[in-house]
């Protein structure tokens, strides 16, 4: 039987902590039935709390623990449920941050969804790993753990004894893979259809939206910037917009770069992406006018950027994400 601990702590989501508790008891009930095993579950899962038995979610419902941390005993796999609002109380808490450790240096499992990944972070034990979390908070955490490798663009990361999950709907992505890393394919197949969960969705890139940094303190940049947003579908050189910015081709590339975090290049296809998503939800234009009306004159190389950027065809993130269907 695997022991999972599913961690509530303040300000989680209740979702979070109910959800894969939920999951893997119908996971046990469906393993009895594929194994023909009765009274055998898979899943021995647990609520466990740092503080007080019962612990408030950021939505004011209340989650009674089933232990205590300091009582709770060793687990295969631990779960850090969403953590919404301000993380301090919780990442600050050195009681926990020891449990972890210990939980970890005794075999299990740390995993994570949305902002839980920052608790794993905090612990040390990511340093040098893989690492993912909502995509809205990749900056946060890159600046809190550089020796983390972030992948922001992943709705999931298997570091092996450490697993974190991106978005907040994310634990049921969680939950189906460690079904299938500790169960089988023949459990995921019928959990996969009994919740109406994707086993496929391993990217956050379709949900992505580009916030392009601008509280940098760069005024010749930034005036390249807003250039950049109004003509986007000229044809632009680093040359035109070095000229923007009265500065050597050279400089302006290394302060871009330094300002933005992309380069001028990288700034200007998310840009258009960024129009073309817009137009795709909100639009019947055909790709072939998307592509020229974002600047781009070659269809199949607009196609092989947005892929690159959304994970998505054009065609395929217009049915995913239209208003218009």
């Amino acid at each position: 039987m695997i022991k999972i601990g599913i961690l509530a702590v303040t300000n989680c989501m209740y979702s979070s902590v109910t959800g894969p508790y939920d999951f893997f008891s119908v996971a046990s009930y469906a393993w009895e039935n594929i194994t023909g095993k009765t009274n055998s579950p898979l899943f021995d899962v647990k609520i466990i709390s740092p503080g007080k038995k019962n612990v408030t979610c950021f939505n004011g419902l209340q989650i009674t623990s089933d232990l205590k941390i300091e009582k709770s005993g060793l687990f295969d796999i631990i779960i850090v449920p969403v953590i919404f609002g301000d993380l301090e109380p919780v990442i600050g808490n050195e009681k926990l941050i020891n449990w972890l450790i210990e939980q970890s240096n005794s075999g299990a499992c740390l995993s994570s969804v949305c902002a839980g990944s920052f608790l794993i972070a905090q612990t040390g034990l990511l340093s040098g790993k893989q690492a993912t979390t909502h995509w809205i908070l990749a900056k946060q955490f890159q600046e809190r753990f550089s020796d983390v490798i972030l992948k922001k663009e992943k709705m999931l990361v298997d570091e092996g004894d450490f697993i974190t999950a991106g978005g907040v709907t994310a634990y049921m992505d969680l939950s189906l893979y460690i079904a299938g890393k500790y169960g089988s394919r023949e459990l995921v197949s019928s959990l996969s259809k009994l919740f109406l969960i994707d086993p496929a969705r391993r990217t956050q890139s379709s949900y992505m939206v580009y916030n392009a940094c601008k509280q940098h303190g760069d005024i010749e940049i930034l005036k390249v910037q807003e250039w950049i947003e109004s003509n986007y579908s000229e044809l632009i050189t680093i040359s035109t917009l070095a000229s923007i910015a009265g500065l050597g081709e050279r400089t302006f590339a290394r302060r871009f770069k330094k300002a933005t975090g992309d380069t001028p290049i990288e700034y200007l296809q998310q840009i258009r992406i960024e129009i073309a998503r817009d137009m795709l939800e909100t639009t019947n234009n055909t790709v072939d006018s998307i592509t020229q009306d974002t600047g781009y004159e070659d269809v199949s190389s607009f196609r092989r950027l947005f892929k690159k950027y959304t994970g998505l065809s054009p065609s395929g993130y217009r049915k995913k994400f239209s208003a218009l269907l």
